[in-house]
């Protein structure tokens, strides 16, 4: 019997300008909505493995969690929960082989940085995306991907070939929650 491939999903909150935070060590929760973090901590139980970058996992290390650090320097796992890789020396698939000893993963959370997004986009590896749009401008700060071209979020999933599934108001002051789905993969 064989494993279904596993399913990554990209959960990202954003300023209405395109901006996943001000700076590294800025995180949603300094920002985001209730609902936002409401619907974050939903997705954060739904998966086996969360995979995030080091500046990410720093700013709320949580030891119980499964969890999948892109790191160059630190390699192995530091936590019977969290392995440490160099994202240069692996694939998506990979990922699956590494954990399958201590978790198997059928249901990855991609909790970003900008480089962990880009990683898994450049591999066609983002199944879905759980998007919320905060009704905040950043200006400036750390985009979504490396190379975007858009301050429209939505926007910016929709021109990678992202279909939207479905949106929502989430609240009175105009967060706005989209599902959407890579083309290959409805």
């Amino acid at each position: 019997m064989s494993l279904k491939p596993p399913c990554f999903t990209l959960t990202v909150a954003t300023s209405r300008d395109g901006f996943i935070a001000r700076a590294i060590d800025d995180t949603p929760q300094n920002w985001a909505s209730a609902e936002e973090q409401e619907l974050f901590f939903r997705d954060v139980e739904a998966a086996d493995w969360a995979i995030m970058g080091k500046n990410t996992h720093l700013a709320a290390d949580k030891p119980h969690r499964h969890r999948i650090i892109f790191s160059t320097k630190t390699k192995g796992w530091q936590r019977p929960t969290q392995l440490w890789c160099d994202p240069s020396e692996l694939g998506p698939s990979d990922l699956v082989s590494e954990v399958a000893g201590k978790k198997p993963l059928q249901n990855g959370l991609i909790l970003g940085g900008t480089r962990v997004h880009d990683w898994f986009f450049q591999r066609r590896a983002i199944h879905k995306v759980n998007l919320t749009v905060e009704p905040l401008t950043f200006v400036n700060g750390l985009p979504i991907f490396s190379d975007q071209g858009s301050s429209n979020p939505l926007g910016e999933f929709i021109n990678r070939g992202f279909k939207l599934r479905s949106e929502k108001v989430l609240n009175t002051l105009g967060t706005r929650y989209y599902e959407l789905f890579h083309a290959s993969n409805p």
